[in-house]
């Protein structure tokens, strides 16, 4: 019999921020490292966060159990895996309607399923089949009307339901083990750490760090004003304001900062800001943006701390961030050309801007 193969002990390092905040430049630093390995800043794997992903299964499964919710939390994470998952050819019609285009089977090289799959099924410890109406909440409305007509017609024994039995033991630690051999089939071999963009979110991480043992948080924020102006919608911003537009910026990417709206952008900015994590868990490390940019060996120290490595380690030093060319996108605002907008924010939001 052959041995198991062993599971690389990598560490994650989730780099999160609020939207425009600068988290792309904090990823650009920990690329520099050696024992460090980034995605694109363009790939955020949403599996841990999003609804019916990794938190919200240990949720039900392990912090708030019961028979329907955890019923409910292994259907709907069966379900996110097959979405994501699925990397269909162009003529497979149903699967293309099916995928969310995530498409983490081509991602992980053909493993993202099965090990998802395996994860999922590790948990669940029985099935049997009976009545379960809290299905229906999940259904379209034709099979839902169809199960109606048939329980009038007396045909119960055609709609029972396969009801699964499962149990959270160990949550963590297969979790963490699920992730790390995910993980090998993408990531280059040496690594020790791998970043996270947007993995766990800036609000509530603490959950998620207990999930996934040995990872870490970097949380990034950034003077609203400068935000708001490399957000800014390129269809609509002033032609001599374009320049000041993060170069990623195509005139829709940015649109969930709502800087079409200047109330509303400021409405949401303080509102996500508000609910930042203001706990002192010594695994999330707070940055300004500002910081790293004129402030850079200062905080390319902590950075270091926090994460125990030394100087010698990081030897590709300003070959992918550098803060000299970094300054031009600190303090946009004061070459912005719509300055009653600036100061409609600056009245706003005043806890929140930086001086640099």
């Amino acid at each position: 019999m052959c041995a198991e193969t062993a599971v690389p002990g990598y560490k994650f390092l989730d780099v999160s921020g609020v939207g425009n905040s600068g988290k792309s430049a904090v990823a650009d630093v920990l690329r520099e490292f050696d024992a460090i390995w980034a995605p694109e800043f363009s790939f955020e794997f949403d599996l841990v966060r999003a609804p019916g992903g990794l938190i919200e299964l240990k949720t039900w499964l392990c912090d708030d159990w019961s028979p329907v919710r955890s019923h409910a939390a292994m259907r709907a994470f069966q379900d996110v895996i097959e979405r994501m998952g699925v990397d269909p050819p162009w003529w497979n019609l149903p699967a293309l309607l099916r995928s969310t285009s995530h498409r983490y089977d081509r991602r992980f090289k053909g493993h993202f399923l099965p090990l998802s799959r395996r994860f999922a099924a590790s948990f669940i410890v029985g099935r049997y089949r009976a009545e379960w109406s809290y299905d229906t909440l999940r259904e379209s409305d034709v099979p839902r009307f169809g199960r109606k007509v048939l329980r009038r017609l007396g045909l119960r024994r055609v709609i029972l339901r396969e009801v699964l039995l499962v149990d959270g033991a160990d949550f963590a630690e297969r979790a963490t083990r699920y992730l790390q051999e995910l993980f090998s089939h993408a990531v280059p071999r040496g690594a020790l750490f791998i970043v996270l963009n947007n993995g766990l979110e800036p609000f509530n991480p603490v959950p998620g760090l207990d999930m996934i043992h040995g990872s870490r948080q970097f949380v990034v924020t950034r003077d609203p004003r400068d935000v708001y102006i490399s957000g800014q919608n390129l269809h609509s911003v002033a032609t001599q304001d374009r320049a000041l537009l993060a170069s990623d910026n195509d005139g829709l990417n940015k649109s969930f900062l709502a800087t079409d709206d200047l109330e509303l952008f400021v409405r949401r900015y303080r509102l996500y800001h508000q609910k930042l994590y203001r706990g002192t868990d010594p695994r999330v490390l707070q940055l300004q943006f500002e910081d790293l940019v004129c402030r850079y060996e200062a905080t390319l120290a902590r950075i270091m701390e926090f994460l125990g490595l030394s100087p010698e380690e990081q030897r590709r030093r300003q070959q992918c961030f550098s803060p000299t060319d970094s300054r031009a996108n600190v303090g946009l605002w004061r070459r912005y050309g719509r300055p009653a907008e600036i100061a409609y924010i600056e009245r706003e939001l005043r806890p929140y801007l930086v001086e640099s």
